[in-house]
């Protein structure tokens, strides 16, 4: 058993509070170099050739207000943004850009219309409209299959869970951009509901809550829930925004075809179940708790829910159940309940910090093999009105997956909604990656505003060691890089059984997260993630195990000799910002640039990211680098790679340059500089404006990011004194109550 010692405190993480020097940045255009010469005749041809094909085909095809939906393939050479077709396609010529899609781009044009881009392919000598003819691989009009994604429309038949009145599927309508073309589609729709093609779910046995003793609040919000038309409510979201998703029961595989081949679907997913998913010795821990559990953190804890009266004194408010008892996987609840309250003691010979955790908990997760299909829309609608009633509560466990590997084009719905709800609420949701069996991550470990975890053995020192055999491994879709950490997977729970699964290793994250956000003097979501991200002990990315595990120094500490800088801004897309600190002396005492740097960036990327764009979910990126001048050139010592040098898909697959996260770190072994400042550089870069309403940057508002800097030099030099004394009124301590002592190892 571990020996009980007290942690000495360290330096706690210091805010940069230094304003950034914006420097505006010319942008690419499009002119006579960017034509790819050697192509445009052979692709004025083809095009033409093909929209003379769409529009003698176009009676054939369905059409809303005149106008039809086709799409535009573009060469690999030409992904990046810059080449875009908004020139060829443009609004003065009747036609829009809709959303991206696959390798190109989805754009709605008038019927009448098809023949007349035929000419212009063959004739235009405008410079713009000739970059993008050469770009543009070929032209096809939008099909069924397009809708159903990596599915055949008989294999979605086949997956979809079967209800009374048919099998269910998550639906996106088709986002139309004129008044007269989306009020076609809504009777498009409406027509199909009145043969009962589609039909609309409302309320469901899940949402017959019982709301004795819950708030007025809680109870009005889930009332409106359970009592609403989904369908209306798209239809109506639909005619104020043109996009909406609902959810709908289709009666048989002729009605789902009838349904696809109507083109009101831009996407159609089969829904999918929800299903959760020696490392101590001697006797279990001691309860009751301690007597200062009251002043812990809460975790909200979206599980099977809590049956077990050890843990009700630490248990600081419970919604009313989605799902009754009987059903409920409340076995599960419970562990997940014991890691979260005291992982550390369950587990006395792992290397866990001691952070005990009060919890809130929400009974929403079914046993395996109830043949309960929870309605995704509904639970994430019970959520928002969840989180809006407890929002104190500012980390929430997901012990619970999709059994379904996530699609590496398309962001899933639920990923997306708990993201949406975690910006809207200012919360941090903590997500498994999901277990085996399978290939990839399952949903909603692609939810880009989560900390996504994956599992690890341990070894005989109860240290961190090889990927767990049973966690999924990632990626995720549009260039994420999930799982963000990874931890104990093999644990000890409530009972004293052991068991392992990516459920368990977001267990004991939960509670680590918890304490960082308490622990803030102005705490964050995306900073709290940020610190724990910086805090990982690889650095590097892995599939498997994502950037590591905690290191044993908190998140809100700085190791001996070194310091840790963080600080948030909102950043102008468009511009570069740069901000300078002094080089601390023990960087540069051997006349060369010596020790050790890390730097981690974490973009809000709303308001510009889409449920639509498949791909390219993020309509923002950013790039940040830790940089030396030498003599009149500022050179990276670290940060991102040289996309300009790079194609699109290059920087794609080499630098997952569209990821929200940044984080570099390098061994400094004995750099040439010249003058006395570090200089950190930052810059936004966007894409696919016409998506989220705004023609160009000056439209766009600013983007929320956070940084975390690390310095590390000799460890007998005081970096951390050096750099603060240096910085002067520039920095400030970044927590609270930092005197106050932590067991890392306890019984």
């Amino acid at each position: 058993m571990a020996t009980e010692h007290r942690h000495p405190i360290l330096n706690p993480v210091l805010k940069f509070t230094k304003d950034p020097r914006p420097k505006d940045v010319t942008a690419r255009g499009k002119t006579v170099k960017s034509i790819v010469a050697g192509r445009l005749e052979k692709q004025r041809s083809k095009l033409a050739t093909e929209f003379r094909e769409l529009s003698e085909l176009s009676s054939d095809q369905p059409s809303f207000g005149g106008r039809t939906v086709v799409y535009a393939s573009m060469f690999e050479d030409s992904l990046a943004p810059t080449w875009t077709p908004k020139d060829l396609f443009s609004a003065s010529r009747g036609a829009r850009l809709m959303a991206p899609f696959r390798s190109g781009y989805l754009i709605e044009i008038p019927k009448a219309d098809l023949e007349s881009f035929a000419n212009i392919s063959e004739e235009s000598s405008n410079i713009k409209d000739c970059v993008d003819i050469s770009r543009v691989e070929g032209i096809r009009f939008f099909d069924e299959e397009d809708a159903s994604g990596s599915f055949s429309l008989d294999e979605a038949w086949d997956i979809a869970p079967q209800f009374h009145d048919g099998r269910g599927f998550l639906v996106w309508l088709m986002p139309l951009s004129s008044n007269d073309a989306s009020e076609a589609l809504l009777e498009v729709i409406n027509n199909l509901r009145t043969q009962r093609i589609t039909i609309s779910p409302t309320t469901t046995p899940q949402l017959e809550l019982d709301l004795s003793g819950a708030p007025p609040s809680l109870s009005r919000g889930l009332r409106a829930i359970s009592s609403a038309d989904r369908m209306n409510s798209a239809l109506r979201d639909y005619r104020q925004k043109h996009h909406a998703s609902t959810t709908i029961i289709v009666p048989n595989r002729d009605s789902l075809r009838t349904l696809v081949s109507s083109g009101a679907v831009f996407r159609l997913e089969p829904i999918r179940p929800i299903t959760s998913t020696s490392p101590g010795e001697g006797t279990e821990p001691e309860r009751p708790l301690p007597a200062d559990i009251a002043s812990m953190p809460i975790v909200g804890i979206i599980d099977g829910g809590l049956n077990a009266n050890s843990y009700r004194a630490a248990q600081a408010w419970q919604a009313p159940s989605l799902i009754e008892d009987a059903i409920a996987d409340t076995a599960h609840g419970n562990k997940i309940v014991s890691l979260v309250v005291q992982g550390h003691s369950w587990n006395n010979n792992l290397k866990l910090p001691a952070l005990y955790c009060q919890v809130g908990t929400v009974q929403a997760v079914p046993k395996r093999g109830s043949g309960v299909i929870l309605d995704q829309e509904q639970f994430c609608q019970y959520l928002d009105t969840v989180m809006e009633t407890y929002s104190s509560t500012k980390v929430w466990n997901f012990s619970f997956n999709e059994p379904a590997s996530c699609d590496l084009e398309m962001v899933s719905f639920l990923g997306h909604q708990i993201a949406l709800l975690a910006r809207k609420h200012k919360v941090l949701p903590i997500i498994s990656v999901g277990n085996r069996p399978g290939n990839m991550l399952q949903p909603p470990a692609d939810c880009e505003a989560a900390i996504t975890v994956g599992g690890r053995t341990h070894n005989n020192d109860g240290a961190p060691d090889e990927a767990c055999p049973v966690s999924l491994p990632g990626p995720g879709p549009a260039g994420m890089l999930k799982p963000d950490i990874s931890w104990f997977s093999h644990v000890r729970v409530l009972g004293g059984v052991e068991t392992r699964g990516s459920s368990y290793s977001t267990a004991l994250v939960s509670p680590l997260a918890a304490h960082t956000m308490e622990r803030l003097r102005e705490p964050s979501p995306d900073l709290a993630k940020a610190l724990i991200l910086h805090n990982a002990s690889q650095g590097h990315y892995n599939r498997s195990t994502g950037f590591g595990s905690p290191s044993p120094t908190l998140p809100w500490e700085t190791p001996r000799g070194s310091v840790t800088l963080q600080w948030s801004v909102k950043l102008k897309p468009g511009a570069a910002y740069y901000w300078e600190i002094p080089i601390p002396l023990t960087l540069k005492k051997t006349g060369k640039l010596k020790g050790n740097a890390k730097l981690t960036a974490i973009l809000n990327p709303h308001p510009l990211a889409s449920d639509y764009a498949g791909p390219n979910y993020f309509g923002a990126r950013i790039e940040a680098a830790l940089q030396c001048q030498r003599k009149d050139k500022f050179h990276n010592l670290l940060g991102s790679v040289d996309v300009g040098k790079l194609t699109e898909e290059e920087a794609r697959k080499f630098d997952n340059k569209w990821c929200p996260v940044r984080h570099h770190c390098k061994t400094l072994n004995g750099i040439s500089y010249t003058g006395d400042n570090l200089r950190i550089y930052s810059r936004c870069f966007t894409r696919d404006l016409y998506i989220h309403g705004y023609d160009n940057n000056s439209e766009v508002p600013e983007l929320s990011v956070v940084f975390v800097l690390s310095l590390e030099g000799d460890p007998a030099d005081d970096i951390y004194t050096q750099l603060r004394n240096d910085l002067g009124s520039f920095v400030e301590i970044a927590t609270v109550d930092v005197d106050i002592d932590l067991d890392l190892d306890s019984e």
